[in-house]
């Protein structure tokens, strides 16, 4: 019952307003200020927002779940996973709100408590390499005279998954992301909801018989999940025309804070979560010898993949890459290094599945006209058109009558 509530409030149309749980979150990042530069708060404000979010989420079982740990500290996992009724857990007696009653030990007894959560969650809240190194930023707060009033401020925040769906909270997470990157490029942030329902509605207008079967397997990449909107709202969508279905979800993103989010969002919906991988998709294919029947994506554009304007390693794996021909996701060419999207395009036809996979892309127009009669862009299109490829993108039509 409780996921039919969830999907059919997905379902609803209605514009999702985040502006109150938004602007009492921005109250607490206010609270930063001085230790703290306004493009820094968001080093406290993303981790303290996926704990209240898991705390909010595990508050019903929290007492079954200590009560086992006590009893036997050596209890396996995936057991106490069916104990805390999501794919993570925490041990600890404490909470935000419990915390706050020692002050004096609050960085002490904060730290304790990160640690009481399953290594999957403390992977995320403290990993330096792809998570969100938080144990520092605990250490500047409690030197600065911060920690006490964000922590007590936390925990009055509600973020219950049971009010608040995983589509709502991406909207709140894509909300804060874009008051603290005021210079995010485009693409980076969240595609509304009637945005991806229509995508979704246009992969499932034919040919899609057996996404209806009992217990059919259904997988959906996004290859820059950011927050994981596309990947919910796609699992919502298809859950509402076949409850059976096992939907799988997939995604890589470079970007730590939208990663760790978007982990933290499909732990909750009891998604595997070796199935979200921190990786640059032009670095390397995570997924590399599974095909999807689904691939939904917004990949960033006019990003460069060459040249001085590129992320670190991107071009030498793109060139290593397309040295193995149609071994490798760039075989049919390579785009001018000034913009990745029809990398990400051709990623996307590598991953779907031979017979029955199905693509929606967001772009902007410039794959459909870019480069002149032998670069890079037309052969790209000539190749689409040969392996009839068309209904990617039905405008490329128009290319034959060009000879591209």
């Amino acid at each position: 019952m409780a996921e039919k509530t969830v999907i059919d409030a997905m379902w609803d149309d209605s514009p999702i307003d985040v502006s109150t749980e938004v602007n009492f979150i921005w109250s607490i990042a206010n609270k930063l200020r001085g230790p703290y530069q306004s493009d820094k708060y968001k080093d406290v404000i993303i981790p303290m927002t996926i704990i209240r979010r898991f705390e909010c989420a595990l508050e019903p079982t929290k007492k079954k779940v200590v009560d086992q740990y006590k009893a036997n500290p050596n209890f396996p996992a995936k057991a106490m996973y069916r104990i805390s009724g999501f794919q993570f857990y925490n041990t600890s007696e404490y909470d935000l709100a419990e915390l706050v009653n020692d002050s004096d030990h609050l960085a002490a007894n904060f730290k304790s408590y990160i640690q009481g959560f399953s290594p999957n969650v403390q992977e995320i809240i403290l990993s330096a390499e792809k998570g969100l190194d938080f144990n520092k930023q605990i250490d500047k707060m409690d030197k600065n005279n911060r920690l006490l009033s964000v922590v007590k401020a936390f925990s009055e925040l509600d973020l219950n998954p049971r009010t608040i769906d995983n589509v709502k909270m991406g909207y709140i997470f894509e909300e804060l992301i874009r008051k603290f990157s005021e210079n995010a490029e485009a693409g980076d942030h969240y595609t509304g909801r009637d945005i991806i329902k229509l995508m979704v509605n246009i992969l499932l207008a034919e040919g899609c018989d057996d996404i209806f079967d009992d217990g059919k397997v259904i997988t959906i990449l996004d290859q820059a999940c950011g927050t994981g909107g596309m990947l919910s709202t796609g699992y919502n969508f298809i859950k509402r025309y076949n409850p059976s279905a096992d939907v799988r979800l997939f995604g890589q993103e470079i970007n730590p804070e939208s990663y760790a989010m978007c982990l933290a969002e499909m732990l909750i919906k009891g998604q595997n979560a070796e199935n979200i991988c921190y990786q640059d998709t032009m670095k390397a294919d995570r997924f590399k010898g599974t095909k999807m029947r689904f691939v939904l994506e917004n990949p960033p554009f006019g990003t460069a993949w060459g040249g001085k304007d590129a992320a670190e390693g991107v071009e030498d794996a793109v060139n290593t890459e397309y040295l193995k021909g149609f071994d490798g996701r760039w075989g049919a060419g390579l785009p001018s290094s000034g913009d990745m999207q029809m990398l990400f395009l051709q990623s996307a036809i590598d991953k779907m599945d031979d017979n029955f996979g199905r693509a929606a892309i967001i772009e902007n127009g410039s794959p459909l006209f870019a480069g002149g009669t032998a670069s890079g862009e037309s052969q790209i299109r000539r190749w689409m058109l040969e392996q009839d490829l068309r209904s990617v993108y039905k405008e490329l039509h128009a290319d034959r009558e060009t000879g591209c």
